[in-house]
């Protein structure tokens, strides 16, 4: 059944309310984005806190970092806490007091260039693993989501609505779950090509730090040439890097010990092992599994006593494996 055919006069008509309604519309979302201008706190920070690097804004300036984070009024995507430092306290003491990696730490603190905490007051932790990156626009999201690479959902308050069409130079923050920072600072970038050579020999929680610490068996302070991690005994053990056994065996203190001497002149120690699996002269890579974790020698608990050393002189393994 064929419909009834509108009249000329009705086409005008229709015609007339739909440029009315369109005006209408535009009249709103205008008076609607001058009104939102007016009224909203804009989310805008100094030009010179922060430089762009391949198009995404590096926060340079903590305090403004910090100010920004604090007065942020929309969805982070993910909960977020300002941590107080006190202290003597590391940035690996405070990833595992609120169980996320050192990554997440640093990607949530971008002015960061380097692993101490010495001259920093203040952090932001997101409370969750993830990349958590402040952006210009919603093609800033789109682009870092294809570098990191992620698959999952994006999370935060970072699109724009259309009644803030004239904030659209606004920094927001976009959350991404689970993922690894790709965009550091030159400093901090250094130290991620260090990294990339190298892994952690075991998982666990640290539980004992390089440095001068209070010796639990002798009392009173002491040199610690390494860092202990916690973990279960029979863990597997595997190389931080390639290279070739220069000794195994036992050590007095260390119990059960591998050494293996790397290229550049790296040597890693792993003590305290409850069994060995390779001898003197064997090449590992890092797949192999060279042994145990344990709790031999002058040990209070299953855990490896980790060493780096270059040339002979001891080197904080965190370097290597944060």
């Amino acid at each position: 059944m064929n419909g009834i055919p509108l009249t000329r006069y009705q086409v005008t008509r229709l015609i007339y309310y739909l440029k009315m309604g369109a005006l209408a519309f535009l009249a709103i979302i205008v008076l609607g984005n001058i009104i939102v201008a007016v009224m909203k706190d804009r989310i805008v920070v100094p030009a010179g806190s922060y430089v762009l690097k391949d198009g995404f804004p590096l926060f340079t300036s903590a305090p403004e970092y910090i100010s920004l984070v604090k007065r942020y009024h929309k969805d982070f995507g993910v909960q977020v806490k300002i941590h107080q430092i006190r202290s003597g306290e590391s940035l690996w003491m405070i990833a595992h007091q609120y169980k996320i990696s050192v990554d997440t730490i640093i990607a949530a603190n971008p002015y960061l260039s380097s692993l101490s905490t010495e001259g920093i007051s203040e952090l932001v932790v997101p409370l969750e693993e993830g990349v958590l990156v402040p952006v210009d626009n919603i093609t800033d999201v789109w682009r870092m989501k294809r570098r990191l690479p992620h698959k999952g959902q994006v999370r935060g308050a970072y699109r724009h609505t259309a009644f803030e069409l004239l904030a659209l130079d606004e920094i927001r923050f976009a959350f991404f779950p689970n993922s690894r920072p790709v965009l550091v600072n030159e400093h901090m970038e250094a130290l991620f090509e260090i990294k990339r050579k190298f892994q952690a020999p075991v998982f666990g929680y640290f539980t004992s730090m390089f440095g001068m610490r209070q010796d639990s068996h002798y009392g009173g302070m002491a040199f610690h040439n390494g860092i202990d991690i916690a973990g279960r005994i029979g863990d597997p053990i595997r190389p931080v890097r390639e290279g070739i056994v220069s000794f195994e065996g036992w050590k007095d203190g260390y119990g059960k010990t591998i050494v293996i001497q790397h290229e550049e002149g790296y040597v890693s120690m792993y003590g305290h092992l409850s069994k060995i699996l390779v001898k003197k002269g064997d090449l590992v890579d890092k797949q192999t599994i060279i042994g145990h974790l344990g709790t031999t020698g002058r040990s209070t608990g299953p855990h490896l006593h980790f060493i780096m050393s270059r040339h002979g002189e001891f080197i904080n393994p965190l370097l290597f494996i944060w």
